[in-house]
């Protein structure tokens, strides 16, 4: 998989009590047992633990968005130029 796949995996796995045999490429965020609210929670864990752009824009992941989805859509965030993606860092 990708280079984050991985590291995002266990931050599943660690701050949600996610089995890991459970998240798989194709699993939704609702297939892992997550709402609207752990999905944010989600990217603050990764924003601040991994010190990852997190996506913005108009809803980039939603319940129905697979874990290989979210990967890539996070990947895609630490590619894109700060102001299109945020910042890293504390917001103000």
């Amino acid at each position: 998989m990708t280079s984050l796949y991985e590291p995002i995996r266990s931050c599943l796995g660690r701050y949600f009590d996610i089995p890991m045999e459970n998240i798989r490429p194709d699993s939704t965020m609702e297939d892992l047992g997550m709402d609207s609210l752990a999905l944010v929670e989600l990217m603050c864990v990764l924003k601040d633990d991994l010190g990852l752009r997190i996506p913005s824009g108009d809803d980039p992941l939603s319940l129905r968005t697979t874990f290989a989805e979210a990967v890539a859509a996070v990947e895609a965030a630490q590619r894109a130029p700060e102001s299109v993606a945020g910042p890293a860092g504390p917001s103000a």
